[in-house]
């Protein structure tokens, strides 16, 4: 039997628990929301949920530190990679990749997680 304390049971800040009943109300109101988009000729889209941090550029709080305003890490070759902090750089990169592939207009919509590391506002979660 060890005596090391018991780690306390708690949520990060800034971060919440879902449960079914707002899964499935978020549900709902997301299918609805997604058949407008379709009825006009929208398809659904969604990236990865790191990007490169050299990718997002001149969007990062600061470029020289890469990790501030976002939640990053190095992968293998130690490259800055960050959590995607918004919807936008992500599409801004796969519309690069892919251009000449993609339909005009490129009609999309995506819903989808964020993180961002700043101090949440009150009433509001990272």
């Amino acid at each position: 039997m060890t005596d090391a304390p018991r780690p306390e049971a708690r949520a990060p800040r800034g971060f919440n628990d879902r449960r079914a009943r707002d899964l499935a109300a978020e549900r709902q109101i997301l299918t609805k929301v997604s058949a407008v988009y379709e009825r006009y000729g929208f398809e659904a889209f969604d990236t990865g949920a790191f990007e490169y941090a050299d990718a997002l550029g001149k969007f990062l709080p600061d470029a020289d530190r890469p990790n501030e305003g976002v939640f990053a890490l190095q992968d293998d070759d130690e490259q800055w990679m960050a959590l995607r902090y918004d919807l936008t750089a992500p599409l801004a990169r796969f519309v690069a990749e892919t251009k000449e592939g993609l339909p005009k207009p490129f009609r999309r919509y995506a819903f989808g997680t964020v993180w961002r590391n700043e101090k949440p506002g009150p009433g509001r979660f990272r």
